[in-house]
């Protein structure tokens, strides 16, 4: 039997420590030990506004779209169809940042909210965006679900973006996929049926704390100001929900779809769910 000296003991040490140092130097070890999905995100997102800029408003949304891809316009339609259709206005500019941002434990979905200005023949507008993403095998980030409030007129100044992006925070998953999905039709549900009967009244107390809504004419809400909102006077009188997306965490869903009121069209909503010690609970809810 051969022993091994303290000598020989810190020679061999030494060997593995270079060997572990090289493997992490290499750029793929090394990506996947320190990056961050959140700012991974927030830079496709930035990098989206910065082709909108540089080769087009339709291409740009064209290239960071996901194959399965939906935009509301103002019902659910297929995003690669409907952008293969359209060409940019000519004289249209477009430029938005991202304010706050959330991530599933798993990095596989996430979303982006903030504001964007639009400028065209003079005339300034601007309003909220909202866009939920993907994370494929690749690892890049693609947008699955765009939309926005209506714009309203603004001042001249250009959009400027926030110094920090907010960071939505997320617990540890408690449940599997398809069971968090489970429980997020239930809460769906009876967010539905709630809404038909109340209102307001029935959506907020899912809101999140830190949760905001988001609602024409007006900038991203927070939770202690949507107490104070007016009641929307359409009556519905059902609910369909068209699409749900679930992370593979179990922590984090997007769902979209309409409320139909007595009389008149249909408001199209989008939810984002974070799971949480209690159950789902909205971050952001949109409707227009």
């Amino acid at each position: 039997m051969h022993i091994k000296t303290p000598r020989r003991r810190r020679a061999i040490a030494a060997l593995l420590g270079a060997a572990l140092s090289t493997a992490l130097a290499s750029p793929g070890v090394h990506a996947q030990s320190v990056e961050d999905p959140f700012a991974s995100l927030v830079a496709a997102e930035q990098a989206f506004a910065a082709d909108a800029t540089r080769v087009g408003i339709t291409p740009a949304f064209r290239a960071h779209a996901a194959q399965d891809s939906v935009l509301l316009a103002p019902g659910p339609v297929s995003a690669p169809e409907h952008l293969a259709k359209r060409g940019d206005t000519p004289g249209l500019t477009l430029e938005w940042h991202p304010s706050m941002a959330g991530v599933a434990r798993s990095g596989d979905l996430g979303f982006t909210s903030g504001p964007y200005r639009m400028v065209h023949g003079g005339k300034v507008l601007s309003g909220q965006f909202l866009t939920v993403w993907s994370r494929g095998a690749d690892g890049r980030w693609r947008w699955v679900l765009d939309h926005g409030l209506p714009p309203k007129l603004a001042s001249g100044a250009a959009a400027v973006g926030p110094a920090a992006v907010m960071r939505f925070a997320f617990l540890a998953a408690s449940e599997a996929k398809t069971i968090a999905g489970h429980s997020l039709d239930a809460a769906e549900q009876a967010l539905d049926l709630g809404y038909v009967d109340r209102g307001l009244a029935a959506l907020l107390p899912l809101l999140a704390e830190d949760g905001y809504l988001l609602r024409p004419g007006r900038d991203a809400i927070a939770k202690v100001d949507a107490r104070n909102l007016a009641p929307d006077p359409r009556h519905f009188v059902r609910s369909e929900r068209l699409g749900t997306r679930v992370s593979e965490a179990g922590d984090l869903a997007a769902s979209y779809g309409r409320l139909v009121p007595e009389n008149g069209d249909p408001a199209y909503y989008v939810r984002v769910w974070r799971r949480g010690e209690r159950g789902w609970e909205l971050l952001i809810d949109e409707m227009i």
